[in-house]
C-alpha cells in the first residue's frame, strides 16, 4: 500500500512514541480511514523502513560490598552507586526479516549490537565491526540470556 508523505510521517511519529502495532492499526483506521489487519500493519511498517523501538531491559545490578573495616564512631560511609554489570539483552517485538527472533545486546564493555537467530539456528550480530570479539564471559552470558528468553516465549 502506498502512503502519502504525511501518513508516513505520522507512522514514524507513532512508532517513535512507542505506540503498539495494534494501536497504530486503530489510528490508521480512525485518522486515515485505512482498514488493515495486524499483519498488514506489520508489513507496512517494514516496507516503509519504520522500526518499532524495543523495550530497554533493566540492567543487572550488583550491590556495593559490605565494608570490611569497622567504622569509627561518628564516621559514616557514603553508599556507593549500583553499577550495571554483565550483558543486557532485549528481544524485538517485531522480528527482523529473515530471522526467527532478533533483538539488541549491550556487552559489559559497553559495545551495543543487534542480534538475530536465523532459520538455520545460527546466531549473528549486526552493527559492530567485524573485528569486535566480546569476552568469553560475555558470550556465555549472552547465550544463556537468549536461551532463557526463548524458553519463556515457548521456542
Amino acid at each position: 500500500m502506498e502512503l502519502s508523505a504525511e501518513q508516513q510521517e505520522r507512522l514514524r511519529e507513532w512508532a517513535a512514541a512507542g505506540t503498539s502495532l495494534s494501536n497504530i492499526q486503530k489510528r490508521l483506521s480512525e485518522e486515515f480511514g485505512i482498514s488493515m489487519t495486524y499483519m498488514q500493519v506489520r508489513f507496512l511498517m517494514d516496507d516503509n523502513g519504520i522500526e518499532m523501538p524495543s523495550p530497554k531491559p533493566a540492567p543487572k545490578v550488583v550491590p556495593a560490598p559490605e565494608p570490611t573495616e569497622p567504622q569509627e564512631e561518628g564516621q559514616q560511609e557514603e553508599p556507593e552507586e549500583l553499577m550495571p554489570v554483565g550483558v543486557s539483552v532485549a528481544m524485538d517485538r517485531l522480528t527482523r526479516p529473515g530471522s526467527v527472533v532478533s533483538g539488541d545486546v549491550t556487552f559489559s564493555d559497553g559495545m551495543r549490537a543487534k542480534w538475530y537467530l536465523d532459520k538455520m539456528g545460527r546466531l549473528g550480530l549486526d552493527g559492530v565491526d567485524d573485528s569486535y570479539r566480546p569476552s568469553p564471559e560475555d558470550v556465555q552470558d549472552f547465550q544463556v540470556e537468549i536461551q532463557r528468553m526463548l524458553q519463556e516465549k515457548g521456542f
